[in-house]
């Protein structure tokens, strides 16, 4: 069986969270420019578009959250744990199934061991995490919103 590494998990989980995004703008511009419309236009009259785009800035948005963490922690009960540990049902509860299949790999390969951060980047780290979890519950919820639509 193929294991794969916790750094290979992490510029895989990395990569797919910051690709998708830019697929989905690369997307847009194209159609925009196909149907000679702004992209401005599209947000405002395709409700896919606009939640498209609030997924897309959630991922760029917890790519760049991630990108920070791992560098600060490495292990399952550290920093990077509790993002992975976030990261699945927030990933679940946007739509998100390969984001979370990757996140929960990860978490599985991280190692046990304590990490001490300082308390200042733990009230930042838990802070953003409680964003992004707000913003995935709204966005879910838009999306819902719409199915009914």
């Amino acid at each position: 069986m193929l294991r794969m590494t916790t750094n290979r998990l992490q510029k895989i989980l990395l990569a797919y969270w910051l690709i998708v995004p830019i697929l989905f703008y690369l997307y847009v511009g194209i159609t925009s420019f196909i149907q000679e419309t702004s992209i401005q236009q599209m947000l405002q009259v395709s409700p896919g578009i606009a939640l498209g785009n609030l997924l897309a800035c959630l991922m760029l948005f917890q790519a760049g959250i991630f990108f920070f963490v791992r560098r600060l922690s490495q292990s399952k009960n550290g920093l990077l744990g509790q993002f992975t540990f976030v990261a699945i049902p927030q990933q679940l509860l946007t739509g998100n199934i390969i984001g979370a299949v990757l996140a929960f790999f990860l978490a599985r390969s991280l190692n046990s061991g304590k990490e001490d951060a300082t308390l200042q980047t733990k009230i930042i780290f838990y802070f953003v995490l409680g964003f992004i979890f707000l913003f995935s519950c709204l966005t879910a919820f838009i999306a819902f919103r719409l199915r009914g639509a």
